[in-house]
């Protein structure tokens, strides 16, 4: 295509109008747009119709009250968000230029969450070179006071649903289950009721973590406390545990997978509802975020598998019951912007 045939794309003011059919078209509103641009309905009305003469095309089609993109409009989309994409990967370097340092970004991750976060942001930076990036792994307690201090960009938590001044991405449903030792009394029994999984002895992870709170709740149903057999820091650690006999663990199914795969865990028959772990990208709503934060942002919801291509993804309608408690499920992504997120005291 001759570069004459792109002249109507260098008339005077384009860019401020494409930047407007984009989130336009985002919210679904010229309303909300313009509240969402902090300009006036009918300015977001001109440029609309400004940007629709300039390309001699239809963009968008009115059916009651809502807007809808036509073929055209959705073609353009897409061409913005990639514009966009580029522009901030643009701006990240650009600003580090400027501040004669590269642009860091910094990332602090529960420790259930570290090698989700980690290969998040290996192949954030692999698809962006000029940005480099730190990633803090803590419990709980640690995230809380680097959250309060404002210490990194984003958080990788879970959270539970009331919530104050956080903004959040569901980020990924991460499944779990019960799993013993081959010879553990519970392994290959039929049936197990919770109330006998209450009367067992567990490993668990150190206090205050999410997937302990979970269990504690859960036993609590059938007025059963805690037996706590070995208190270990990490998943991965947990599981080495109920491998020797320690006790029964609740774990991902995704870290029990290697030892059930070797005949070394079994998973329990246990009588409970289906457990979920979910993780979310956090950040408090009035701290403006810099350049390499809103483009790992950005990428989360353009790119729709996070750079986890071994991770599958799959509607939880689609597992059968008996697949989850018998083998390990990966990651669920899930991707939706949640308006309120919960207390800082009541992390989890």
């Amino acid at each position: 295509m001759p570069r004459t045939a792109l002249r109507r794309y260098f008339r005077h003011g384009l860019f401020p109008q494409l930047m407007v059919f984009e989130a336009v078209a985002r919210h679904g509103s010229v309303t909300k747009a313009a509240d969402a641009l902090h300009l006036a309905q009918p300015t977001v009305s001109i440029q609309l119709k400004k940007l629709a003469e300039t390309l001699d095309l239809q963009l968008f089609e009115q059916r009651g009250r809502q807007l809808h993109l036509t073929t055209a409009g959705r073609e353009l989309l897409s061409a913005c968000e990639e514009l966009i994409e580029l522009l901030l990967r643009t701006e990240s370097r650009l600003a580090a230029l400027r501040a004669g340092h590269a642009d860091t970004l910094r990332i602090a991750a529960l420790t259930g969450a570290r090698k989700l976060a980690a290969r998040m942001l290996a192949s954030f930076c692999a698809r962006h070179p000029g940005v480099q990036a730190s990633l803090n792994v803590g419990n709980c307690a640690e995230l809380r006071q680097r959250l309060a201090a404002h210490e990194d960009h984003l958080f990788i938590l879970t959270l539970p649903d009331i919530a104050c001044g956080m903004k959040a991405y569901l980020l990924a449903t991460e499944y779990l289950w019960f799993y013993c030792g081959p010879t553990h009394s519970l392994a290959g029994r039929a049936d197990v009721s919770l109330s006998i999984l209450g009367g067992e002895s567990f490993v668990v992870p150190a206090a205050g973590s999410g997937t302990r709170s979970m269990l504690e709740e859960l036993l609590k149903r059938v007025d059963c406390a805690l037996r706590i057999r070995a208190e270990l820091e990490s998943d991965e650690a947990v599981a080495e545990g109920a491998v020797a006999g320690l006790g029964v663990a609740l774990l991902p199914t995704a870290v029990a997978e290697p030892f059930v795969s070797a005949g070394s865990l079994v998973a329990v028959d246990a009588q409970v509802p289906s457990l979920e772990r979910v993780w979310y990208l956090v950040h408090p709503d009035a701290t403006p975020l810099p350049a390499a934060a809103i483009l790992f942002v950005r990428d989360i919801e353009l790119v729709k598998d996070v750079g986890l291509h071994d991770v599958a993804v799959f509607p939880s309608s689609e597992l059968a019951e008996s697949d989850r408690k018998a083998s390990a499920m990966p990651l669920k992504l899930g991707l939706a912007t949640v308006q309120s997120m919960a207390l800082l005291d009541a992390l989890v």
